[in-house]
């Protein structure tokens, strides 16, 4: 049994379920087949009309690594939103230490463990033996979790770099009684990653920088690229357009479409627009 307490990064907010909206329907058709497991990557819906718009807009355009799946319950850490806090670790002998970011992954942490998680991607460490695997021994691809002993020894003896590991503070909870985390896809709320993805994806992340005031704009550019990468058979979403590909409406004269639903009632205010200011506020 899991016993989780509130995760420190950001003070353990009560969290809250999302609306669904009918956009989904595409996204949820394909999810139908797909099994989630420890070790699946998902990505926030892609529909025009988030289900984040309202609450958790947290997890608008987010990625969420799954770390546990069973039968009470799923267990998921963000990996998109990089805190203002950072791990300082020792670099190999004579070199100048590093400050990793720390990601926030999510409200709660597990009681008995380490609130920081270290994930790796990459090959080499691997094959060094750095780390299991979230998929199982019995396969050797995917997202890597080490200890944090095991990530700062690698990094102080030189056989790996700072930059190889995200670091997340906290969990996402999805408890299976009056719901899950494979019925939010099924419903359209997570996309499934190609495995085949995942690489590009997290090498993406490995570019955010710690969370200030001067690269907020910057860490959100890199989290909506690794986002927009994630998609399955490539980007497809309408953020992946410039203002001007869209032919707006303004008031309610020539051309203004009252049944246009990915706008806001009587404007010409995208709706998409407003979930990213959303999540914008939010961090």
């Amino acid at each position: 049994e899991i016993g989780l307490g509130t995760a420190p990064l950001m003070g353990g907010a009560d969290v809250s379920k999302g609306t669904v909206d009918k956009l989904m329907a595409e996204a949820a058709s394909l999810a139908l087949s797909q099994d989630i497991t420890a070790g699946t990557l998902l990505r926030g819906s892609s529909a025009d009309r988030s289900p984040f718009l309202l609450k958790k807009q947290e997890l608008h355009h987010s990625l969420v690594l799954v770390i546990l799946e069973d039968d009470k319950v799923s267990l998921g850490c963000m990996l998109n939103h990089p805190a203002t806090k950072g791990y300082e670790v020792s670099g190999k002998r004579g070199t100048p230490s590093s400050s990793i970011p720390i990601r926030y992954g999510g409200d709660y942490a597990i009681k008995g463990q380490s609130p920081l998680m270290w994930l790796h991607n990459n090959p080499k460490l691997r094959d060094a033996g750095l780390g299991k695997s979230f998929f199982g021994e019995e396969r050797s691809e995917g997202i890597y979790l080490c200890s944090q002993d095991e990530a700062t020894q690698a990094i102080t003896y030189g056989v790996a770099k700072a930059e190889d590991f995200l670091v997340t503070s906290g969990v996402c909870v999805w408890p299976k009684v009056g719901g899950s985390l494979a019925n939010e896809v099924k419903r359209g709320m997570f996309e499934v990653v190609e495995l085949s993805k995942v690489d590009d994806v997290f090498r993406t992340l490995q570019r955010q920088e710690m969370l200030t005031k001067d690269n907020l704009v910057e860490n959100i550019d890199v989290a909506n690229e690794a986002w927009r990468k994630s998609a399955r058979g490539g980007p497809s979403s309408s953020d992946d357009k410039s203002p001007d590909d869209d032919t707006l409406t303004i008031g309610i004269g020539e051309g203004f479409d009252e049944d246009d639903d990915t706008v806001v009632f009587n404007s010409d205010v995208k709706l998409s627009e407003l979930a990213n200011d959303a999540l914008r506020k939010w961090m």
